[in-house]
């Protein structure tokens, strides 16, 4: 049996658009500034999908809604076997309507011909609240299921980014701070060698291996491991 053609509940444009601005009205009210910033691929490997070029060079600002108000979600700080890991996490709420007009603003990269419509897994969000990055895990772009027949929010699960050597050059200072304090060998220079192996020495004159493997035991006079040929 068909619906009451007399109640439309999913497809009345002005009843639409009195939610969305709501929603757009709450989080700015209840919401949080953030940075979004999204990667930008340099030498994108097509067989493993990883860019060891990988650079974040875009940022826009924009209004999000932390879900987690009470604290971080995730394992938090565990003992694995190696070593601590912290490995906060929270989840952020963000409309629709305003990213799509923040990401708009920016310009396209070759990376990523076409214009930014939605979060993507990879991008980052700096969080003024701890001064920390994180990095989106997964997008739920059915958040809110078709309330009067439309969505009009995004929600981000994030985890606290972990750094491995991608380079920073958003413009914004307490962004690009964050590679300069944990950047160690990176090759800023471009010249092919990492800044931590000195200019005139390569990896096969590195002093500190040399030095390191005349700690190791000699077995070529006396090997325990041969059958008997000592």
């Amino acid at each position: 049996m068909a619906i009451n053609p007399y109640f439309n509940n999913y497809n009345y444009a002005p009843t639409q658009d009195l939610i969305e601005e709501i929603v757009l009205e709450s989080i700015k009210q209840y919401g949080i500034d953030v940075y979004y910033i999204p990667k930008k691929f340099n030498k994108l490997d097509n067989i493993f999908g990883e860019d060891i070029l990988q650079e974040y060079k875009n940022i826009f600002n924009i209004e999000m809604y932390l879900e987690n108000f009470a604290q971080m979600a995730g394992e938090r700080e565990i003992i694995s076997k190696f070593g601590l890991e912290i490995k906060d996490e929270f989840s952020l709420i963000v409309s629709r309507k305003r990213f799509e007009q923040e990401s708009a603003k920016l310009p396209l990269m070759d990376s990523r011909p076409v214009q930014i419509e939605s979060p993507m897994m990879g991008d980052l969000i700096y969080f003024p609240l701890t001064k920390g990055l994180f990095e989106i895990k997964y997008v739920d772009n059915k958040h809110i299921f078709y309330q009067q027949g439309k969505l009009y929010t995004y929600k981000v699960d994030c985890e606290l980014y972990k750094y491995s050597y991608e380079r920073f050059n958003t413009g914004v200072d307490d962004v690009d701070s964050i590679e300069q304090n944990l950047t160690k060998g990176i090759d800023v220079d471009s010249d092919g060698i990492p800044d931590y192996i000195t200019k005139n020495q390569g990896p096969d004159d590195n002093e500190t291996v040399q030095n390191d493997s005349n700690d190791v035991i000699d077995f070529s006079e006396i090997d325990p491991f041969s059958e008997g040929n000592y």
